[in-house]
């Protein structure tokens, strides 16, 4: 009786304690350091997205810009845009099945008509 019991704690605090640390696992379908283009059409709009797999930050650096060069805004709704537009393509191209993308805070820049950002798969 006092095996069996010794054994169920065993097996029990195995249980919790693999469920406690579950680790992330860094993928992407694409290799790390290659720049990707890709046409996006959102919301009746052209972009044109050129993203980067980085494996050690498990992110993608962005630049987005609208297609044919057009430039794009840097006031606050423009960002917002703009950064909708990325998660929804960094989801579609870059994201596994059923994970969403997310915009890494602070890293939203604007420069030169166009917008640089990093984004990543999985939950916050």
């Amino acid at each position: 009786m006092k095996v069996k019991a010794t054994v169920f704690i065993a097996l029990a605090l195995l249980v919790v304690g693999c469920s406690q640390n579950k680790p992330r696992v860094v993928s992407s379908p694409y290799a790390s350091g290659k720049t990707q283009t890709e046409p996006v059409f959102y919301n009746g709009k052209h972009y044109r997205l050129k993203f980067r797999y980085i494996a050690t930050r498990d992110a993608y650096d962005v630049n987005i810009i609208g297609k044919g060069g057009r430039s794009l805004g840097a006031k606050p709704g423009d960002q917002v845009i703009v950064s909708d537009v990325v998660t929804s393509a960094i989801r579609h191209f870059g994201c596994a099945r059923g994970q969403k993308a997310r915009i890494l805070a602070g890293t939203a820049r604007h420069s030169g008509g166009s917008w640089n950002m990093s984004a990543q798969c999985g939950p916050k």
